[in-house]
């Protein structure tokens, strides 16, 4: 095979990133903040095509899945409508398989570490005709159909958001899109754990417990505002899970269980036993100094109170 001109991977990619210049600029100016960040991993060095396979795959992985990942999702959801297709439906999960493939271990065993190493050896087959590429030609094949891969769908990207630009339903999409992006706010979560540990009286909590919480509740708050509506109040639905958060991680443990809540008020497995433990944490927390005993006497009082008609 010829390896084809050492310029052409630069060019390449010197394509795709003016791109990403031109996108973050069109965007700014439309939503009036930023759509997305910048990578902060350096570029690839084109001087060798292994490594330059294996720096690009990370960086632009990193752009799609990470820095830019909110607005990415947003702009192909609205492709369609907008009159435009993507180039390849399956591109940036191919992309994460390979990030995945060349930085972690794969254990065959494992039936989705097997998908991966399938999907991989697959797409190295049809870049370079082998399904383990290893002389430099090979990698050179893989490493330039990655890169045209990459500039046709930052391409459709960028194009998308020209069309968002020219519809005529501009101001109602870009108020999506700023919510779309508000959505995934992680700051703005973290200001919302800092002012509810305030209202909680929780100021023993510093910035690193902090951030133990968010990093533990980051993703189920994120699943839970993606699902709100577009009109909701997202600050509101925000520090209700950040309370909520707070009070469950700081909340002190009891030495009661499920089986002395059962035994004490003669309850059947179930929701009510839930209800009950709750119950009796809020009464260890008011009442510290209980014993086991003095908290189950306490909950059965409360417990019986709370079904006595008035």
């Amino acid at each position: 095979m010829t390896t084809p001109p050492a310029v052409a991977p630069e060019a390449a990619w010197n394509r795709m990133t003016r791109l990403h210049m031109d996108l973050d600029r069109l965007t700014r100016r439309l939503l009036e903040r930023q759509a997305g960040m910048d990578v902060s991993l350096p570029p690839p060095d084109f001087s060798h095509p292994q490594t330059a396979f294996f720096a690009t795959t990370v960086w632009t992985s990193a752009w799609y899945k990470e820095a830019w990942s909110v607005s990415h999702g947003w702009l192909e959801s609205q492709a369609k409508a907008l009159g435009h297709a993507v180039p390849d439906a399956k591109f940036v999960h191919v992309l994460g398989r390979l990030r995945t493939f060349l930085v972690h271990h794969v254990d065959r065993s494992r039936p989705k570490d097997e998908k991966t190493e399938k999907t991989c050896v697959e797409w190295f087959e049809a870049a370079c005709g082998s399904a383990v590429p290893h002389a430099a030609d090979e990698w050179h094949e893989c490493l330039a159909r990655l890169l045209a891969q990459n500039e046709a769908h930052t391409q459709f990207v960028f194009d998308t958001a020209k069309s968002v630009e020219r519809s005529a339903d501009r101001d109602t999409l870009v108020d999506q899109w700023r919510s779309a992006l508000e959505r995934r706010d992680y700051p703005r979560y973290q200001r919302s754990l800092q002012e509810a540990a305030g209202d909680l009286g929780l100021e023993r909590l510093d910035d690193r417990q902090l951030n133990v919480i968010h990093d533990q509740y980051r993703a189920r708050w994120e699943k839970a505002i993606s699902q709100l509506p577009h009109e909701a109040d997202f600050t509101s639905a925000m520090r209700l899970m950040a309370e909520w958060a707070l009070l469950a991680d700081t909340g002190a443990s009891l030495a009661v269980g499920a089986a002395d809540v059962i035994r004490t008020l003669g309850l059947p497995p179930g929701v009510k036993v839930a209800q009950a433990l709750r119950l009796a944490q809020l009464l260890h927390e008011i009442h510290s100094d209980d014993t086991t005993d003095e908290l189950l006497r306490r909950l059965s009082w409360h417990w019986k109170g709370l079904f006595t008609p008035m």
